[in-house]
């Protein structure tokens, strides 16, 4: 298991990736993943940064975090069995991907994406 992305919420994209940039991320690509949003990542890392700009119904901070795994489903099943609510597998229809969803302890939502 591997930290794939952080996606977090902000009030201005653009003046995100401006700081972001000035700390030393590097700028990938815009995308619509759930409207205006970009993905970022530090030069020495894999790990990308999911930034989007916030809508009606979000609020800034963040909003999930992602870990790769190799056998999702074997894993949904053992998670399942502990008792851990699992939303998934599935099919992401924004990124073809293949993922399911969790809630820690306190809340956060976490992805758990088939690692490709």
């Amino acid at each position: 298991m591997g930290l794939e992305h952080i996606h977090v919420y902000v009030n201005d994209l653009d003046d995100a990736i401006e700081f972001y940039k000035l700390i030393g991320l590097e700028f990938i690509e815009f995308t619509q993943h759930g409207g205006k949003a970009c993905v970022m990542k530090s030069p020495k890392s894999n790990i990308l940064f999911e930034i989007q700009q916030v809508g009606v119904i979000e609020n800034p901070g963040i909003n999930h975090y992602a870990f790769t795994v190799s056998n999702l489903e074997e894993l949904c099943n053992e998670l399942k069995e502990k008792g851990i609510k699992v939303d998934g597998p599935l099919i992401s229809k924004s990124t073809g991907r293949k993922l399911a969803t969790i809630r820690d302890p306190h809340g956060y939502l976490v992805q758990l994406v088939q690692q490709e």
